[in-house]
């Protein structure tokens, strides 16, 4: 399915009907607040705020902007340097908003979480409430790592714990050998950090299309920060790259799909770090096939001052995983 932009002044023509429940996550980044801003406050019955409390000095303005917007809300804390607490917080607000069944409509604004939040929330859904309907919205960006140049853009510096993400933990088998699938987008350090923490027999590196980049900006970028992580993988033997559309989570899940099926009888481990689009796309492609074990990085800094300015426009879709 390919997706198209849209404006954010239309968003509540194009989306369909009220909608059960709004999730979306505070962040330091004000396009955070793109989709929020942008909502009729009645499209939602229940609003839930994610909070990262280990950031907590630079989400804690947004937050209270967001809670602000929407007065029915409930804000959930979660922490990336404890990801149990983050899913048992995330799974605890979703049944006391919803329940125990629930086969309605949620909207998920899948813009300002982490990678690894936003997986686990992923997988939290999908198996609580198997039936449920999940629209994504996802605000574009006008540039990255304000004011750099391409060579010297940046995200994130520095990097912590590397681990599986709970929930998707994979068939793994000690005696096979491991394949690491890599989505690189620009925090190249932190992909170079994944693969000296795995040390994979295999390496498939995916980028983005230039094409397919989300934010203008982002097309000289997708192919340069690509080859800088495979360069850092010289010392690996077998590394391949492959191409993945950043704008269409269902063409990402196909194209990983591919590479899965390529490294028969191998450990399969999957890293998505590229947009959130793609991040979808790879979370789709891990519930379609239990035996793929999601791997994470944490980060040690952000670009707190210029990770990203807002744009006037977003992207939606459904996800339909199963």
């Amino acid at each position: 399915m390919k997706l198209s932009k849209y404006n954010l002044s239309d968003l509540n023509n194009l989306l369909p009907g009220e909608f059960d429940l709004f999730i979306c996550s505070s962040s330091f980044e004000e396009r955070s607040l793109s989709v929020p801003n942008s909502i009729t406050k009645n499209k939602a019955k229940k609003v839930i705020i994610v909070r990262n409390i280990d950031l907590i000095e630079h989400v804690g303005q947004n937050t209270n902007i967001l809670s602000e917007i929407f007065c029915i809300s409930s804000v959930v804390n979660i922490k990336t340097s404890d990801p149990i607490l983050t899913a048992d917080n995330l799974d605890g607000c979703l049944v006391s908003a919803l329940g125990n069944k629930f086969e309605g409509k949620i909207l998920l604004d899948i813009t300002a979480f982490t990678h690894e939040s936003l997986l686990i929330l992923l997988r939290i859904i999908c198996l609580r409430y198997p039936n449920a309907q999940i629209t994504c919205t996802y605000a574009c960006a006008t540039e990255y790592s304000l004011g750099d140049d391409v060579k010297h853009k940046w995200l994130s510096r520095g990097i912590g714990e590397v681990r599986s993400v709970l929930g998707f933990p994979g068939n793994i088998v000690p005696s096979r050998k491991t394949h690491l699938i890599l989505i690189v987008g620009y925090e190249h350090e932190r992909a170079a950090g994944i693969i000296e923490a795995i040390e994979p027999n295999s390496i498939a590196l995916g980028y983005g299309r230039s094409a397919s980049a989300t934010t203008d900006k982002d097309k000289e970028a997708n192919e340069l920060y690509m080859h800088l992580v495979e360069q850092m993988a010289t010392s690996f033997s077998d590394v391949k790259c492959f191409e993945i559309p950043c704008d269409d989570p269902e063409g990402t899940r196909n194209e990983i799909q591919v590479q899965i099926k390529s490294a028969v009888d191998m450990n399969i481990l999957l890293a998505p770090m590229n947009n959130k689009l793609s991040t979808v796309g790879a979370a789709w492609a891990a519930l379609q096939d239990e035996n793929v074990q999601m791997c994470y990085a944490q980060a040690l800094r952000y670009n707190y001052a210029n990770y990203s300015s807002p744009g006037s426009q977003f992207y939606f879709f459904d996800f339909v995983w199963h």
